[in-house]
């Protein structure tokens, strides 16, 4: 035990001050206003799926079957909440704590592999960077498994680069289980270290320990396997993730810098200063074979999940990558030479610096992160509007309902679109159903969204941030008159037209009841058009395009289409629809059919609008008989913020 203390010791009191100081800085931002730091949905999908009386039931129903993650942390959950309940505060506690952990374990690899400046660097970007620090603050398997797989590599290090002894041989075996019921990718990660091993054997003898290691690993993860098939077999998380674009690693390395030109400027002038100063370079055994695994240890996870993705099913996503990247930081500082303790000091504290000012100045990482959708669409309902006749209509899974009325010791009115399955018209008939004064919504349709407005039509607050967008609308106008109004692009009522509208003028009717109005039957095809330059309509690429028209089809499963088409000079970007037939409650009443394109969407990551159309049309798919009333085109300001934490902000 004193030997591994004296390993693991410091090595002077400089270095121990400025180690110190990069593992406060880690805990300090982890720890901010830690009070008030919300579950993400993830973390309350993971506590719903441990309401249940006992473990088996737990890693049966809320793993295998409901799951795509391994077993460990779900089960490590089982027993924490018993311990000390679901509160924020608790749940994530020792997730932060395994996040300022893994500074340290950061610290000593590099130390281990290559020398205490290159340990003192890598643990710099560790403890400052977005990435560690956001997923040290969520309950999931992300923080846990980075804590796992960096003692697991320690204890790898110290076996192949130490002493050959079962005193490190033990705790690596166990870590690299812990590892595999952790997550699939630590897991993965896990292997790929197992069998760089063999580049080391050098003996029978390490042959026989290291092979029965790794026997010994593979049987203790037997009990996994029923899991891992299931949840193999069932595709993963593909049903809701894209295929990743051909851009991913470059977007990940970005995402690895905050997606900052000046956090670009600072990390590649410390690693210049470090490259290049004048100073003897360091000498280590097996430097070649140690930096080439670094970087295959690096580059491997993410290669094998983007190309499964692409392949098979989407699975990769940046956290996927957290047990993988410290490597890569320790690689590129092992190149630097020696250099004087004071120019470390500095370089460091730049760095850090920079990487603080980005997070918390570009990235807004305290005011993004910390306004979580649930936590907020609550708030709003049950404190923010409490003298309010409140009703909630959101796409919950009901344990945040109770979870959260239970939080806030209150309850409102609501109903939930998750599990039921609502068409548009199951849809419609709810919300003709709500008695209440205001309606509070979250994650719905933009189609969905118009319905609401069509019944509650004065909208008095919007609220954008991260995965959310949360309205208010009110059946009653404010005292104060304050609602927010879309801008009109185009209108017409076929008396009046606002916008260069096209259509046939023979089909143009008359009614005294409706006025003027459009006649489609089955000898036309097209109905009204519009087209617009993008560049004159949107002032941003997050804007929104709301399209209602008032149509009247006296053939319930009329197929008329309300139509949005973005394209190009040579070719269609994208092409959104909207069915009269899935508005239609009854044959006998003029419908409002509702179409909302989301700009950022449509242009599927083109960045410039020039010479980009948008066309908004009506088209008579089933030749049916088919009278329009009305056309309405609006547009509002979109959520910036809506992937914020995983790109660049706007």
């Amino acid at each position: 035990m004193k030997e591994i203390i004296r390993k693991f010791g410091f090595s002077d009191k400089y270095e121990h001050y400025l180690l110190l100081i990069i593992i406060l800085a880690g805990a300090l931002i982890r720890f901010w206003n830690y009070g008030d730091m919300p579950f993400m949905h993830d973390e309350l999908s993971a506590l719903s799926r441990l309401q249940y009386d006992n473990i088996y039931d737990v890693v049966k129903y809320g793993v295998m079957l409901g799951d795509t993650h391994p077993a460990g942390v779900q089960v490590f959950l089982y027993y924490w909440i018993k311990f000390g309940g679901t509160s924020e505060v608790w749940v994530k506690l020792p997730f932060i704590l395994s996040g300022i952990f893994s500074i340290w374990l950061v610290y000593k690899i590099g130390k281990l592999w290559f020398s205490s400046a290159v340990g003192l660097f890598a643990s710099a970007m560790i403890s400052t960077t977005q990435f560690f620090v956001m997923y040290s603050q969520i309950a999931r398997p992300y923080s846990s498994g980075l804590l796992i797989t960096l003692i697991m590599v320690l204890f790898w290090s110290l076996y192949f680069f130490e002493k050959r002894s079962y005193r490190y041989l033990i705790p690596y075996v166990l870590f690299s289980v812990l590892a595999a019921y952790n997550h699939h990718f630590s897991l993965l990660f896990a292997a790929i270290v197992g069998f760089s091993g063999v580049i080391f054997v050098r003996s029978k003898k390490d042959l026989l320990q290291y092979g029965l290691a790794g026997f010994v690993i593979f049987i203790l993860y037997l009990p996994h396997l029923k899991i891992f098939f299931h949840q193999l077999s069932e595709g993963g998380v593909g049903g809701w993730l894209s295929k990743p674009e051909w851009t991913f690693v470059f977007d990940y390395l970005n995402y690895m810098v905050h997606f900052s030109m000046l956090n670009w400027i600072t990390v590649i002038a410390v690693i210049t200063v470090v490259l290049f100063s004048k100073g003897t370079p360091m000498r280590f055994r097996n430097l070649l074979v140690k930096r080439t695994l670094l970087i295959a240890w690096f580059i491997l996870p993410l290669l094998i999940g983007y190309f499964y993705s692409v392949l098979r099913n989407p699975i990769i996503q940046y956290s996927l990558l957290i047990f993988s990247t410290p490597y890569i930081y320790v690689c590129i500082f092992s190149f630097q030479k020696i250099i004087k303790p004071n120019t470390l000091l500095i370089l460091i504290i730049v760095l850090m610096g920079v990487n603080i000012f980005v997070l918390i100045n570009e990235r807004k990482h305290f005011e993004v992160f910390y306004k979580q959708p649930y936590q907020e669409l609550f708030n709003t309902s049950l404190v923010t509007n409490s003298d309010k006749d409140v009703f909630i209509i959101d796409d919950c899974i009901p344990y945040f309902h109770d979870y959260y009325f239970d939080k806030y010791n209150g309850s409102v009115d609501y109903f939930t679109k998750r599990n039921n399955n609502l068409n548009l018209t199951e849809f419609s008939r709810n919300v003709d159903n709500i008695t209440n004064d205001f309606v509070v919504t979250h994650a719905l349709s933009g189609s969905e969204l118009q319905i609401v407005q069509n019944k509650f039509p004065y909208h008095i607050d919007a609220q954008n941030g991260f995965t959310y967008e949360i309205n208010i609308f009110s059946s009653i106008m404010p005292l104060n008159g304050n609602v927010i109004v879309k801008d009109t692009i185009a209108s017409t009522d076929f008396e009046t037209n606002n916008g260069n509208w096209h259509y046939n003028s023979s089909s143009l009717k008359y009614d005294t009841l409706y006025g003027y109005y459009i006649e489609l039957d089955s000898t036309i095809f097209w109905g009204p058009s519009i087209t617009f330059d993008l560049e004159e309509i949107l002032s941003h690429e997050y804007d929104v395009i709301d399209v209602a028209a008032e149509l009247f089809a006296p053939e319930l499963e009329s197929s008329t289409l309300l139509v949005g088409s973005v394209y190009g000079d040579s070719s269609t970007i994208s092409w959104n629809g909207s069915n009269y037939k899935d508005f239609n409650l009854t044959s006998d009443s003029v419908k409002n059919v509702f179409l909302t394109i989301d700009m950022r969407s449509a242009l599927k990551n083109i960045k410039s609008v020039k010479d980009i159309k948008l066309k908004i049309f009506v088209w008579n798919k089933s030749k049916s008989l088919v009278n329009i009333n009305n056309i309405t085109i609006t547009s509002r300001p979109g959520n910036m913020l809506k992937y914020g934490l995983y790109n660049r902000l706007q």
